[in-house]
């Protein structure tokens, strides 16, 4: 598997973010942890500290401008990859001036390209993660250990289409 021994934490307040990129890491491999604030960040960076730290920039009351240095400061910032609908070209200079931040990623952004980026930055600090893909780029992955359950297809482009088990139309399984 891609992410295998690979221990990610998620520090972001949006739940749905957290949930869909924790599903698709899951997935690939990676062990995933997730914080809704920074607060909450610290308390896991204390218990065990992650290969890797994907970072939103604004959690409330909370910001990564203030937080990250911080962390920083308290020698508990690990490798972070910060991923933000927020970024500008002076924000992203003032992120990777700390060490740890390897990169950014603007969202909305693609699976695969979060993929990416995580390795690249993994191989900044030494760890390993291998993307095994296509020649379009996307992962590879034949339907037998694709991960995906009953009633869900992926396309040529990585999108996954979920069907109901049983079609409202017919009230036959698999229906379309």
């Amino acid at each position: 598997m891609t992410g295998e021994g690979i221990d990610v934490l998620i520090v972001d307040n949006d739940e749905r973010i957290v949930e869909l990129v924790a599903w698709f890491l899951e997935r690939r491999g990676y062990t995933v942890r997730s914080a809704g604030s920074f607060d909450a960040a610290r308390v896991a960076l204390n218990e065990r500290r992650p290969t890797l730290m994907l970072s939103d920039v604004d959690l409330g009351e909370q910001n990564a401008c203030e937080e990250l240095p911080r962390l920083d400061r308290e020698g508990l910032l690990p490798p972070t990859l910060v991923v933000s609908g927020f970024l500008t070209a002076e924000l992203r200079a003032e992120l990777l001036a700390l060490e740890p931040v390897l990169d950014t990623l603007a969202k909305p952004f693609e699976f695969e390209e979060l993929e990416r980026r995580m390795v690249a930055c993994l191989a900044q600090v030494g760890e390993s993660a291998s993307i095994s893909s296509t020649s379009a780029g996307h992962p590879s992955q034949t339907p037998a250990d694709s991960g995906l359950r009953a009633g869900e297809s992926e396309d040529d482009e990585g999108w996954i289409e979920v069907r109901p088990a049983v079609s409202l139309d017919s009230g036959e399984a698999g229906s379309e």
